[in-house]
Parts: structure tokens; C-alpha cells; sequence
């Protein structure tokens, strides 16, 4: 038993590396989904007013996606076309679920492989249509946290802001062009959510990583 947990824990060291860089991964990716949020709100209180740089991480593809929903007078969005920002952040979420596969075990690992996988795919679907693929991410965010659900690894509040901010985004990306109040909020919601999942996602591995 004593041989068998000492095994486990070589082995979990030995991914130090990834969880770190899962880590700064998540980081990145919701410090600029954060600025993205910051932008659109300071775009519509000041629509005047001139952002320049700012407005650039305003143009990721879940801000573009309320911005339908919500209909904002002045402010339009286009969801076709290849994006450099989107190809960083689903890049960023490639590496985010590689590191996370890293730290569950049999069954559990499959599906986060699959979830990786499902990132992946999200990258290549994005960059043959210029379209599709995006949303495919919140499949891959929806898988990790269900996997969660019976790993001791991570709290119960990250498991179920993943699981709700998944569900939400996805929805909203499933409707978009439909313009719902009830939606527009929900997906606001969502988009919190998932930069609350991913602040709380890289203390865990940073915790990991850095572990002995």
C-alpha cells in the first residue's frame, strides 16, 4: 500500500513542469478574457471615446458573442474569419487540458485525453472554416469538470463553475442571433464564470506544481 502511494507521487512529480505551464496557460487565457469583459463595458459607457489597443482583446470570440445577443447599439460583431487573438486562446486551452489529463488516473484520464483532443479539434475546425470550432472548447471545459466530480484534486466550487459556465456558454453559442434578454444575461453570467473557473484552475496547479 505505502510502495503503491509513494509510486503515485513520483509519478505526479514528474508533471510538475506541464501543471505549471497548464498554470500559466489558464492564467494567460483568463487575464484576457478579463480584459476582453473590461473592454466591451468601457466601449459601451464611453462609446465615443477612443480604446485603441484595448480594443483589441475585445474581439475574442465569446465577447463577440454576447455582443450579438445583447444587440448593442454602435457596436458590431462578426464572428467570421480567421482571428489571431481566438487561435491564442484555443491554443491556450489545448495546453490547459494537456496539463489537466496529467493529473487524473484511468478512466478519468481517457475522457480528459478526449477532452484534449476535443480542443484540438476546436483549433483545426476554427482554422479551416474561419467559422466553427470555437464553442467546441466549452465541450472540452465541460468534460474536465465533470471528470472532477470524483477527484479529490480539485474543490467543489471550481468543479461546478466549469460545469455551469460550460453549459451556459454553450448554450449561448448554440442561439446565437436570437436576441434574449434572458440570454444576453446568462451567457454574462457564463463568461464570469468561466474566468472565476480559470483563476481558481491555475491555483490548483500552480499548488501541484510547486509540490514536493
Amino acid at each position: 500500500m505505502i510502495q503503491q502511494v509513494v509510486s503515485t507521487n513520483t509519478r505526479d512529480s514528474r508533471w510538475s513542469w506541464l501543471y505549471k505551464i497548464g498554470g500559466v496557460a489558464a492564467l494567460i487565457t483568463g487575464v484576457f478574457l478579463l480584459i476582453g469583459m473590461i473592454s466591451l463595458i468601457v466601449s459601451v459607457l464611453q462609446p465615443t471615446a477612443t480604446h485603441g489597443w484595448f480594443l483589441l482583446f475585445q474581439n475574442n470570440w465569446l465577447v463577440k458573442i454576447f455582443i450579438l445577443h445583447a444587440d448593442f447599439n454602435g457596436i458590431h460583431a462578426d464572428l467570421h474569419g480567421l482571428n489571431l487573438l481566438d487561435i491564442v486562446l484555443l491554443l491556450l486551452v489545448s495546453i490547459l487540458c494537456l496539463s489537466l489529463s496529467a493529473t487524473f488516473r484511468d478512466t478519468r484520464k481517457v475522457w480528459s485525453l478526449a477532452a484534449f483532443a476535443l480542443s484540438l479539434i476546436a483549433i483545426i475546425l476554427f482554422v479551416v472554416t474561419q467559422l466553427a470550432g470555437r464553442s467546441t472548447v466549452m465541450l472540452a471545459v465541460l468534460i474536465n469538470a465533470l471528470v472532477m466530480l470524483r477527484d479529490k484534486t480539485f474543490s467543489k466550487a471550481t468543479i461546478y463553475v466549469g460545469i455551469l459556465a460550460s453549459i451556459l456558454l454553450f448554450i449561448g453559442d448554440l442561439t446565437v442571433g436570437v436576441q434574449s434578454n434572458i440570454i444576453t444575461i446568462l451567457f454574462g453570467i457564463g463568461y464570469v464564470l468561466l474566468i472565476t473557473w480559470l483563476f481558481l484552475i491555475v491555483q490548483t496547479l500552480f499548488r501541484l506544481g510547486n509540490a514536493p
